[in-house]
């Protein structure tokens, strides 16, 4: 199932600190739903980085974007589940942007551990997930509750997480990279 038919791409993004000049990476961008809106947002001036392990979804988003005429999208295909597996520079991003990711990925840690890599120091460490107790969506075992992700996200280097509304059926936590 795809969760992004359940998610709010605009609603979410008005709430995360994103304008031009930035650079954001979205990691496990699927069907680029996240990257299109972001490279509008940041405009000529920013840069996107779609990363994805599957080349289907980065032609998908490539697609995307010659539609939409956007060219400060540049797809990465990277495996996110080591650190070094985006292959970005260090202190690279203003952002990393993670959604409906934690939840499939084996090693959480190392995840969370290349976004801090890549992350500018006072950069963002957006994350959006299945709320644990819904009906819809993956199966509940593999979803992580709030707290879960607080626990895997605090010891990497980050502050207090901040709430977004993420809508009905996820929740949204914004990270500061110490």
């Amino acid at each position: 199932m795809d969760g992004q038919a359940f998610l709010n791409v605009e609603k979410i993004i008005e709430q995360l600190n994103v304008g031009p000049n930035m650079a954001v990476a979205d990691f496990g961008a699927g069907h680029g739903f996240f990257s299109v809106a972001f490279a509008k947002r940041v405009g000529s001036s920013g840069q996107i980085f779609a990363v994805d392990i599957l080349q289907a979804a980065l032609e998908a988003i490539r697609s995307r974007a010659r539609l939409e005429g956007l060219f400060n999208i540049k797809l990465v295909k990277g495996d996110l589940g080591k650190i070094g597996g985006s292959t970005l520079p260090e202190e690279s991003c203003d952002m990393v942007f993670i959604a409906n990711l934690l939840f499939q990925v084996p090693d959480k840690s190392e995840l969370i551990g290349e976004a801090f890599r890549i992350l500018k120091k006072g950069g963002e460490l957006a994350i959006v997930e299945w709320k644990p107790y819904i009906s819809l969506g993956p199966q509940k075992e593999q979803r992580l509750s709030e707290e879960e992700v607080k626990q895997i996200v605090a010891p990497k280097g980050f502050g207090e997480p901040k709430q977004i509304d993420a809508g009905s059926h996820h929740y949204g936590l914004i990270f500061i990279k110490n």
